[in-house]
């Protein structure tokens, strides 16, 4: 493995699978976490501080939040593949070229996004059936947040330049800082300046704009070999539309899902305050177990690509049962955490003392944990084919989830209540992974070289 340590380069085609994967994901985990943080600390500061309607309130926005913020970091996970790529070939100027038309099409996305839901937010939240006493909040919180879109497109994409060429280190530092502050905002907004869950979306967005900020300095000062010119804008529209397609696929890849979520949010919201409450904060729980999985297949969609590139393709197949042996320990660990500790960390993170809300939210913990190892093979296989220019069998697997999602929204939910929404996730996990598996048999054939070790 050869490191550039002034600029934190890590090239992940020569050199032990485990150790890189682990050295790329640990600083991803810790940062994915601190971004779950975000949500934790509004969610459990807002429900100590204001109480369960705040926690509702939130809670009735959560899904939609997740899709935007979903997409956000799924298109420019998308484009950095186009830089991962042509850093494992040893491109420099082909690597300029993708860094210029992903800050080009990232930040054209985050205008259209931010017009857009700002428009749409008040129909999209009646449609979610979100309920009369809780819309005014929802809408101040949601309103701020969408406001918000172009600060985190703008980090997403830093961290993603950065994530592409192997450093998952520095974006952690900054996100760490800014979680901290989003703490300190918290606390300063929900309690002496009493704003209310506005305060809470007002902390979140100006501490994402602040580790946008700190990223952009980072990488102007650090990696001249991200600089580009006017001449870097002259590629081929088949340049520009690969770009594009391999963004918008991740993008869709993560957003079609969260349709699906939305539109099973709002089944839940058709259930009343209780389960809104309770949803949000299993919801919340749940995801932070869900992050180190899902940045262990953050780390291998850089792996493969890297190494497609190079046409190391062996040791992308090494590479994947890597991740999966690392996924599968920690998925032990949540498993543990999650039986013995889960009504704690409920009220923890929500603030509730009502036994309805915590009973609920364990009762989704202890199904939804156990029933983890499709996701372990559906997180894995997807992104690595996605690194490995497939993007059709991943986009046609989310197809298949939310298609799953609605089914559940309009007719399962409706039917057997909360117990119906605790069940969806497993079910789509166990049917999405057997396509995925049959997907990477069908193109095992790419995981042959094609340069000679």
């Amino acid at each position: 493995m050869e490191k550039n340590r002034k600029n934190n380069i890590l090239d992940m085609t020569t050199g032990n699978p485990a150790r890189l994967l682990l050295k790329f994901a640990l600083p991803l985990i810790i940062g994915n976490v601190l971004q779950q943080f975000y949500n934790m600390a509004d969610t459990a500061i807002a429900g100590h501080l204001i109480g369960d309607q705040a926690l509702a309130q939130i809670g009735a926005t959560s899904a939609l939040y997740g899709l935007i913020t979903n997409f956000c970091f799924g298109l420019n996970n998308g484009l950095s593949l186009a830089v991962s790529r042509s850093f494992g070939a040893g491109n420099p100027k082909e690597m300029r070229q993708s860094v210029c038309w992903m800050i080009n099409l990232s930040l054209s996305f985050a205008a259209v996004l931010t017009v857009v839901f700002l428009i749409l937010r008040h129909p999209l939240m009646q449609a979610l059936q979100t309920p009369t006493d809780l819309l005014s909040g929802a809408l101040s919180y949601l309103t701020i947040i969408l406001a918000g879109i172009p600060l985190s497109m703008s980090y997403n994409m830093e961290a993603g330049l950065l994530r592409a060429v192997g450093n998952s280190m520095t974006p952690l530092w900054f996100l760490l800082f800014s979680s901290v502050f989003n703490v300190i905002l918290d606390f300063l907004f929900m309690g002496p300046l009493n704003t209310g869950v506005s305060g809470a979306a007002i902390a979140t967005v100006l501490s994402q704009g602040i580790s946008a900020l700190l990223c952009l300095a980072y990488i102007i000062r650090f990696y001249p070999e991200f600089y580009f010119s006017r001449q870097e804008l002259h590629v081929s529209k088949s340049f520009v539309m690969d770009m594009l397609w391999s963004g918008i696929s991740m993008a869709l890849m993560s957003t079609i899902y969260n349709i699906g979520s939305v539109i099973l949010q709002s089944s839940i919201n058709a259930l009343g305050s209780v389960y809104i409450a309770a949803q949000v904060g299993a919801r919340r729980l749940a995801e932070f177990f869900f992050t180190p999985g899902g940045s262990i297949g953050t780390a291998i969609a850089t792996f493969s690509s890297q190494n497609y590139g190079a046409g190391q393709r062996k040791r992308i197949f090494k590479g994947i049962r890597t991740a999966l042996f690392l996924y599968a320990l920690w998925w032990l660990v949540a498993m543990a955490l999650t039986f013995l500790f889960s009504p704690q960390f409920i009220r923890l993170i929500t603030g509730s003392t009502n036994p309805e809300v915590i009973s609920s939210a364990v009762l989704y913990m202890k199904i939804n944990i156990p029933s983890m190892p499709p996701l372990m093979f559906l997180v894995i296989l997807r992104t690595a084919l996605q690194g490995m220019k497939h993007q059709l069998a991943p986009l046609f697997c989310s197809l298949i989830e939310m298609t799953l999602k609605i089914v559940f929204a309009l007719l399962i939910v409706p039917l057997f209540g909360y117990f119906a929404v605790c069940i969806c996730e497993p079910v789509t996990w166990l049917i999405c992974a057997i396509f995925i598996i049959g997907a990477a048999v069908i193109w095992r054939a790419d995981f042959r070289d094609t340069v000679s070790p």
